[in-house]
């Protein structure tokens, strides 16, 4: 879910989480140094091979993500494939994620003047989420992990994000709470189906590309 251009919080202090002025600098300079971490440690751990996978993640999300729901608020859902990316690589794809959100800021999806915000929700805690929430939960069955992986991901990003325009004053929380998240839970159902069917399907044709499941299935 990404935060548009052109919302302005009504509160003094805690508008900077979203105001242009502030939230460019400041959520540019957080999501920059994340990402310069991840990327040391994603070249501790890839060679130069890996590069074309990148390339390929990202113009496989764009893809995808054109394929949008609309919501009666400022703001877009669509399929992320966040979960699988994650759990294929946790470092790759936080910086497929960083690279699709800045795309999608220029071809009009998400804001310019919030892309800062947008990297730090969806390329640092989103996949953060997804790989935490199916690792924790895989040993019980790992189809529901994936499924609450997945569903969990963008339900949870649904209350960051009206944390975030409360804060700033954008909207109240209660707003946030009963209008964006409910919906985010619904598109977090289709999301599971799909993180479910997908890493199954790989899982077939696939093994090298679902790790974590692959690991599952040999034990």
């Amino acid at each position: 879910m990404h935060i548009p251009d052109g919302l302005i919080g009504k509160s003094d202090i805690a508008s900077t989480l979203i105001n242009p002025e502030y939230q460019l600098i400041i959520y540019a300079i957080i999501s920059i140094i994340l990402l310069i971490l991840v990327f040391n440690k994603f070249r501790k751990n890839h060679t130069e091979k890996d590069i074309p996978k990148v390339a390929l993640f990202v113009v496989a999300c764009v893809i995808v993500q054109m394929i949008e729901i609309p919501l009666p608020v400022p703001a877009c859902v669509h399929i992320s494939l966040i979960t699988i990316l994650a759990l294929y690589d946790l470092d790759l794809s936080m910086i497929v994620y960083a690279f699709v959100t800045i795309i999608q800021a220029f071809l009009g999806e998400g804001g310019v003047s919030t892309m800062g915000i947008n990297v730090l929700n969806l390329a640092i805690l989103a996949p953060l989420i997804a790989y935490y929430v199916y690792n924790i939960l895989k040993s019980y069955n790992k189809n529901i992990a994936l499924f609450l992986s997945g569903f969990a991901t963008i339900t949870l990003l649904g209350v960051i994000v009206s944390i975030e325009y409360a804060l700033a004053g954008v909207y109240p929380l209660t707003f946030g709470l009963t209008v964006i998240t409910p919906i985010e839970a619904v598109v977090g159902v289709l999301e599971g189906i799909v993180t479910v069917f997908v890493m199954n399907a790989l899982l077939k044709v696939k093994p090298e590309l679902v790790p974590e499941l692959a690991e599952s299935n040999g034990e």
